[in-house]
């Protein structure tokens, strides 16, 4: 073998190899621990709700190491358990600071008694002065109400009015507030039809009610109930298949 300069010329170009690799290794490990390379700054990008303190005590509780050591991973897992923020990225940003980028929520409703719900159905924990409306449901029906909120909305925009509640029972059945005061049952099916009709019809009907109308049920095939004091009631003259029904409700 030693008398094969192709072999001894490929150990040799081997050793060279690892003896560089080796000597950049080693100098990588000296120049890590050199006090130029510790961390003196974590910039934070997207904060509203997060507060300076916030992002110091996950600094001093999450981050060990200098800018070559310092753990992204645990960092940004660290960040993502603030109340507000809903994703977090972490980079390097020589030589000696790391940069962060926070995504929070961005708040939709509350979600029943003590939770927030962000544009994307997802519940999340925060405490907040902002109005906003109130959706509820079933544990998993997230994402449904919100979209359903969405839908809600966009239905009684000719009315000038919104749901400032939503509600969907534990029997899949949804009723609504609006911010005048009424409530609205849609029952469990054909909600956007049975609201889209109410719509239609609530210029010649509903408006010419004096006082505002308390209780609306649309829960009928041909109509819907209404509970508000007779004596505010104007006559209104409406075709026959547009009078308010008794009927089976759904």
């Amino acid at each position: 073998m030693w008398n094969d300069e192709a072999t001894l010329t490929r150990l040799t170009r081997w050793s060279l190899g690892l003896t560089a690799m080796l000597a950049v290794w080693a100098l990588l490990v000296v120049a890590s621990r050199l006090s130029m390379f510790d961390l003196r700054e974590v910039k934070v990008n997207g904060a509203q709700h997060v507060t300076r303190e916030q992002v110091d005590l996950v600094v001093h509780q999450h981050l060990t190491g200098n800018f070559f050591s310092a753990n992204l991973d645990v960092a940004r897992a660290a960040f993502t358990k603030l109340p507000w923020v809903r994703d977090a990225s972490v980079r390097r940003h020589w030589p000696d600071a790391l940069e962060v980028t926070l995504e929070e929520h961005t708040p939709l409703a509350r979600w029943g008694d003590a939770a927030l719900l962000n544009r994307y159905g997802e519940v999340f924990q925060a405490a907040t002065a902002q109005v906003l409306p109130l959706l509820s449901g079933p544990a998993g029906s997230e994402k449904e109400v919100a979209q359903r909120y969405a839908e809600f909305s966009k239905l009684l925009l000719p009315l000038h009015q919104r749901p400032v509640e939503v509600n969907l029972s534990a029997r899949r059945s949804w009723a609504i507030r609006l911010d005048s005061g009424m409530q609205i049952a849609l029952g469990r099916e054909q909600m956007t039809h049975r609201l889209t009709q109410f719509v239609a019809l609530y210029p010649s009907t509903l408006a010419n009610v004096a006082t505002p109308v308390q209780y609306v049920d649309l829960r009928y095939p041909n109509g819907f109930a209404v509970r508000a004091p007779l004596a505010a009631v104007k006559p209104i003259n409406t075709p026959p298949h547009k009078d308010v029904a008794q009927g089976k409700q759904a």
